[in-house]
């Protein structure tokens, strides 16, 4: 078994490479914006942040880091529940298995966020186009059921036009 590279500058040059032509694919529409944090933070992490535009949630980010052999992906669905938590963590792990690519996760403030590892000298163009896919597909599949469950006096669904 070969083990991903270490990261180092060289890296994430590659990495912001990769992004920006990956963003040269993607239509105005639903890419927003991008940003790179240009130095690493204090644990030696770079990190960029993607924002796409969804249809049930408004605005969808993505955060990719660069860590020690692999680049973490990662995207808040919903804040942390208020109302039922159970029924909304059964929704959840059922939904769970069926993602590919990504999977549900409970953050540290109790929010609920797609998290994916990819090793570093696989994040290719295509690789990403996927991950940011499903990002976008997951968010906007779960937000809705996430937050009438869990959220519902902040949420009303949209109606379709």
């Amino acid at each position: 078994m070969t083990r991903a590279p270490l990261a180092d500058a060289a890296s994430a040059s590659r990495l912001d490479t990769t992004v920006r032509t990956w963003a040269q694919q993607w239509t105005a529409s639903a890419l927003l914006g991008i940003e790179h944090q240009a130095l690493p933070d204090d644990r030696g992490h770079h990190h960029w942040l993607l924002r796409l535009k969804g249809n049930e949630k408004d605005v969808i980010t993505l955060w990719l880091s660069l860590r020690q052999r692999t680049v973490h992906a990662e995207s808040e669905v919903v804040p942390a529940p208020e109302e039922n938590r159970e029924a909304l963590y059964k929704f959840l792990l059922v939904k769970n298995a069926e993602l590919r690519e990504l999977h549900l996760a409970i953050g540290p403030e109790e929010g609920i966020y797609l998290q994916g590892q990819i090793p570093i000298n696989e994040l290719t163009v295509d690789r990403l186009d996927e991950v940011v896919g499903a990002t976008l597909h997951y968010v906007d599949e779960i937000y809705p059921t996430a937050m009438s469950l869990g959220l519902p006096a902040l949420y009303r669904r949209r109606k379709k036009i």
